[in-house]
């Protein structure tokens, strides 16, 4: 049995005189881009505009002045803005391989003797409603009648935008090298 050949093979493709496009198959591609592009045509496609670069700014500032406000409420201890500023689901992660949670955090807060805190090495990364901070803490402790002591740790928090206000979802320190 001898099959015929087949309009899209190579055979149907070539035109007289060896030609590889001959004027029957440019109708036919054309007519196929057509249909095909006609097909994909209505399909819905999500095109997200370039952030503009200030207003990219302005969220890594509100990002930044969030965190700067829960260095400032941890370092003076304020329950109450640790509790506006620290979100319901935060979790912890400690260097025992274990989570914690706000509760947990709030009260650790409120035990310490830290005098002051310096954050450096800080970068941001903004991703729709989730932001993520990188930086270095240089924690300061005074326990009465005891020198100072200090703390340098490298951090990873991790804030989520709920309502418009930026908190605290996440944080992994540990020992700056």
């Amino acid at each position: 049995m001898e099959t015929s050949a087949r309009p899209w093979s190579i055979r149907g493709i070539v035109g007289e005189g060896g030609a590889l496009w001959s004027s029957d198959a440019v109708k036919i591609w054309t007519v196929i881009t057509l249909v095909v592009t006609e097909t994909i045509a209505p399909l819905p496609v999500s095109v997200q505009p370039m952030a503009n670069a200030s207003a990219q700014q302005t969220e890594d500032m509100r990002v930044l002045a969030a965190e700067d406000e829960y260095v400032a409420a941890e370092v003076s201890r304020d329950e109450a803005k640790l509790r506006l500023l620290v979100d319901d689901r935060f979790l912890f992660n400690t260097s025992q391989g274990t989570t914690t949670g706000k509760e947990e955090l709030i009260q650790s807060v409120l035990k310490m003797n830290m005098v002051g805190q310096t954050i450096t090495e800080r970068s941001v990364l903004v991703e729709g409603n989730i932001a993520l901070v990188f930086g270095t803490a240089e924690l300061r402790f005074a326990d009465p009648g005891k020198p100072e002591t200090r703390s340098t740790l490298r951090y990873t928090a991790t804030y989520v935008n709920r309502q418009g206000q930026w908190r605290l979802l996440a944080l992994q320190m540990q020992e700056r090298a």
